[in-house]
């Protein structure tokens, strides 16, 4: 299962009780948030997850997926020996810990 973590206890907070993400995000955005945390937590590693909600994969060990209409989550890869392929890039494959550092417009 993809371990996800989160940056601060606002976004904790965010994630975990459907009543402030709806507070903060609107009924529909925060349902689809909810939903793609659940997908997220259904696969063994982040590559899965992108293949199936056609995330997209930035700079900085980091990628992003779309919810809402308008809303983007943000993820990084984290832990202590960040798997990489050999042109140094996240293998995705294998990374099976992220960590959401940002909730976007």
């Amino acid at each position: 299962m993809l371990n996800i973590s989160y940056e601060n206890k606002e976004l904790r907070a965010l994630c975990t009780k459907i009543e402030v993400a709806q507070a903060e995000l609107g009924p529909q955005p925060a349902g689809e948030l909810h939903e793609l945390l659940a997908e997220a937590e259904a696969f063994l590693t982040a590559d899965e997850l992108i293949e199936f909600r056609g995330g997209e994969i930035l700079e900085g060990d980091s990628l992003s997926f779309s919810f809402g209409t308008h809303y983007r989550a943000t993820f990084s890869a984290v832990g202590d020996d960040i798997p990489r392929s050999g042109d140094g890039n996240v293998a995705w494959g294998q990374v099976r810990r992220i960590m959401l550092i940002e909730i976007s417009r």
